[in-house]
């Protein structure tokens, strides 16, 4: 294990704790883009197994069923019971309120609660974004294998600076962007300003997230971040600490950290009440397709609210080198994971994006179900130097350069420039999403929403 200690311009420390034998790519997908290394998969020992679904345990009130289609074999469970019970329909017997009310939405948009900036797009007009992700630095901890963001150009100890993170917050009230995601390029706790920013953010009733591996938070702060932001999620792909190591390239005991880190917060919160939602989340890969049970009962055991399974992106030029076929074979064990929800704890399958697997190649291959991308105006994306783009895949690539928070005022962007407006126009009108976009992207639901707006079918009145 090597520790890399550097200070970065801001004067402030910055370590990097990554193991020394990890395999890396000498060149790494599109030199215009990046120069960065990235973990080399398949180099890496492949000593963990796919889980063979038809070992799967029976869960209560099941049995199972197997089944061939097209040669191939697979596992269906059914709800055990009388078979031959006929059901009779119009017996109006009430309601059944059998379809659960959804606490968390991972997996859609809520862009109908926005439809004030809808009315303002619609019109042709001005508008602040509703949401802005940003990175709060462009360096990280960990070397996840499964990391989007090192085909970003990441640099260790460049993060944006203090005065100019409390500036942006500071525009953002005045413009009225209603929430501000430190989900980026890099991991937010190794900037300072973090604390600062989210304590300055609910005081001007913006609401504020965080996406972090947690090592490094500091629980002296633990209070001001509980007490304002709306949720933390854990980028956590691994139950186990072996799992752990294999998966983030990081030590075990640094499982151990994070785990106990976890279950502070977790008491803190109940202790004063806070809202703010704690939650884990696994970007799912074959390297730990092995540790979704365990991690799914290891949320439980912490108390956490959530525990979220998704899909990893990759970039356009498939630098992560991800084989969205290998979801198909894990669903079964997908399903007995969300079977450890509770009226407390929600564990929770993004299938809309996994299932993609599943589509034809065409739409595997990046085809979208619109034809432009509307989507940036309303969710913008800031990298963690600062610099402003209209969504992530585009960091670095001038043409899409907005501006950059450290020179320029951010409000004067929103309300007064034409670059700002220019760039979000060239995206729509020049971007082929088809083509020059990567898989899955983080406007995608948005912009499915907005194409349908925009090309509404005919007899509207007839719902």
């Amino acid at each position: 294990m090597s520790k890399i200690e550097q200070t970065n311009r801001f004067g402030n420390s910055a370590i990097t704790d990554i193991p020394d034998n990890v395999p890396m790519f000498s060149q790494p997908g599109h030199k215009l883009r990046t120069s960065n290394n990235i973990v080399d998969r398949s180099a890496l020992s492949n000593d963990y197994q796919v889980i063979d679904t038809s070992q799967l345990t029976k869960l209560p009130g099941q049995k199972l069923q197997s089944i061939s289609h097209d040669d191939q074999e697979g596992i269906i469970r059914l709800e055990a019971g009388n078979e031959h019970e006929q059901h009779v329909p119009n017996q109006f017997t009430g309601p059944s309120f059998r379809t659960q009310k959804e606490r968390f939405r991972f997996d859609g948009h809520k862009m109908m609660h926005h439809l004030d900036r809808v009315q303002a797009w619609q019109n042709g007009q001005r508008f602040a974004p509703v949401h802005i992700d940003m990175g709060l630095t462009k360096f990280c901890n960990t070397a996840c294998l499964y990391c989007y963001a090192v085909v970003q150009n990441m640099t260790k100890g460049t993060m944006i600076g203090r005065e100019a993170l409390l500036n942006f917050v500071r525009d953002c009230g005045k413009l009225g962007v209603r929430s501000l995601g430190f989900i980026g390029d890099g991991e937010p706790t190794l900037n300072p300003t973090l604390y600062d920013a989210t304590v300055l953010a609910g005081e001007l009733g913006i609401d504020t997230a965080m996406a972090t591996n947690g090592l490094l938070l500091d629980m002296d702060r633990a209070h001001d971040l509980l007490k304002n932001m709306s949720y933390i999620r854990f980028n956590l792909s691994a139950g186990t600490p072996e799992g752990f190591r294999r998966v983030h390239q990081s030590k075990e005991a640094n499982f151990h950290l994070l785990i106990d880190k976890i279950r502070e917060l977790v008491k803190i919160k109940k202790e004063n009440n806070y809202k703010c939602t704690l939650g884990l989340q696994m970007v799912l890969i074959p390297e730990c397709f092995d540790e979704v049970l365990a991690e799914a009962k290891l949320g439980a055991e912490l108390g956490v609210d959530y525990f979220v399974v998704k899909h990893c992106s990759d970039s356009e030029y498939k630098e992560i080198g991800i084989d969205y076929d290998a979801y198909l074979k894990i669903g079964d064990v997908l399903k007995q994971a969300e079977q450890f929800s509770n009226d407390h704890y929600v564990v929770q399958v993004k299938w809309n994006k996994i299932n993609a697997a599943g589509e034809t190649n065409l739409y595997k291959d990046g085809f979208r179900k619109y034809d432009q991308c509307f989507g940036t105006p309303f969710l913008l994306q800031i990298s963690g130097n600062g610099k402003i783009y209209p969504c992530g895949p585009f960091f670095n690539k001038e043409r899409f350069y907005i501006g950059d928070l450290h020179t320029d005022s951010f409000y004067d962007l929103v309300a007064t420039s034409e670059r700002y407006w220019q760039v979000h126009k060239d995206v729509a009108e020049s971007v082929d999403v088809h083509k020059d976009c990567a898989i899955g992207c983080r406007q995608d639901y948005v912009n499915k929403f907005l194409w349908d707006l925009k090309n509404p079918p005919e007899h509207i009145n007839f719902i």
